[in-house]
Order: C-alpha cells, then structure tokens, then sequence
C-alpha cells in the first residue's frame, strides 16, 4: 500500500509540474500575441487623445457657421458626438474583451483532465488494495 501511495504522490508532482509548465507556455503565447496589437493600440489612443480635442472643435466651430445655433449650442452638440463615439467604443472593446475568453485555454483543459483523474484514482485506490 505505501508503494501506491508513493507512485500516486509521484505521479500527482509529475502532474503539478507539467501543468506549470504548460502555464508558462500559454502566459508566454498570449503575451507574445498581446505586444504588438498592444503597441498599435497605445499609439492610436496617443494619437486619438491629441487630435480628438482639435477635431471637436472644428466640428462645434463648422455648427455654428453653417446652423442657427450658437456657439455654446454648436459646441456641445460636437460633445455630444464625442461622447457617443467614446461610448460606442468602449461598447466594442467590451464586447471584444468577452468574446475571447481562450486565454489559457490549454491550461484549463488539462487542468480539469487532471483533477478528474486524481479523483478517478483516489476513488478506485481502495478497491484496488482491498484485492
């Protein structure tokens, strides 16, 4: 019997390390996957957060020159328009955020393999040495 208990613990170390290695593969490729789209993105809000002011502006300037509004009227229509590309945006990335949910999928799945397995053999080691 304490042989079967030494060959399950080794057995359970075995599985233990495997599954951190398997972590570290999957933290490493979603990483990896993750840079450059990050990189792109924290360019484009620079970019956005330095021209978006200019732009709305420009649009509450253009409403009052060619409506009837005035100027503080023009102003906060173009606000209005900011905020809604702003909400529609964050909407997306929401959206985005929990459409992918595979990140350590691999890990996961072998991680419920392997629970379901040492339960699997601590229920059926009684049996086993009861022969």
């Amino acid at each position: 019997m304490s042989s079967s208990v030494r060959q399950l613990g080794s057995d359970v170390i075995t599985l233990v390390e495997l599954q951190a290695e398997l972590l570290q593969v999957d933290v490493r490729e979603w990483i990896q996957s993750f840079i450059r789209p990050l990189i792109a993105l924290i360019a484009a809000a620079i970019i956005l957060l330095a021209t978006a002011p200019v732009a709305l502006m420009s649009i509450g300037y253009l409403l009052a020159a060619t409506t009837e509004l005035p100027l503080w009227g023009a102003m906060m229509s173009a606000a209005g328009v900011g905020l809604g590309l702003a909400a529609m945006s964050a909407g997306i990335g929401v959206w985005l955020l929990r459409r992918d949910r595979r990140i350590l999928h691999r890990f996961s799945a072998e991680l419920r393999k392997n629970v379901q397995w040492l339960k699997e053999t601590l229920r059926s080691s009684p049996a086993t040495n009861a022969d």
